[in-house]
């Protein structure tokens, strides 16, 4: 691995990936724009990994000719707060229905924002309840999403 770096590297598996979706996505109906088929969206979408791992490959490619070299991806990683989220997901999964979405929501972001990334008790109340409010507005106001409801009937 000592003649690529870490962006070297994950922008070629990307750039193949996208090639693979892309190539895949043929096999279906691509259509036209104005009445696009089921393989359009997953065509586009390879073509964007393409086209994104592409151009994180030429800036991989540069930084190792400025003498960034490859780096064990896993040395120095602090898993805590990465099990915290972890934990903190399944809990809100397994909360979601009964306590409901809005309170549930407000309860995950509030915990995000005191323990993953320490807020003031300001931001974090004002964010959690304000997340949860403009979530709810767009799933269930707004795209009619049947969202679990609490105790309280929201």
């Amino acid at each position: 691995m000592g003649k690529f770096n870490n962006d070297q590297v994950s922008a070629a598996i990307w750039l193949a990936a996208g090639i693979i979706i892309s190539l895949a996505a043929l096999r279906y109906d691509l259509g036209a724009l104005a009445s696009p088929g089921t393989g359009f969206m997953p065509f586009l979408a390879g073509l964007a990994i393409v086209l994104f791992s592409f151009l994180g490959l030429v800036q991989g490619t540069l930084w190792r000719k400025q003498g960034v070299g490859w780096k064990p991806p896993m040395r120095g990683l602090r898993w805590e707060k990465s099990v915290m989220v972890l934990a903190a997901l399944f809990a809100y999964i397994l909360l979601l229905t009964p306590l409901g979405f809005s309170l549930c929501t407000a309860l995950f972001i509030g915990f995000l924002l005191r323990t993953v990334k320490p807020q003031k008790w300001f931001v974090v109340i004002a964010g959690s309840i304000l997340t949860a409010l403009g979530s709810y507005g767009i799933f269930e106001l707004w795209l009619k999403a049947q969202l679990p409801k609490g105790p309280w009937g929201f």
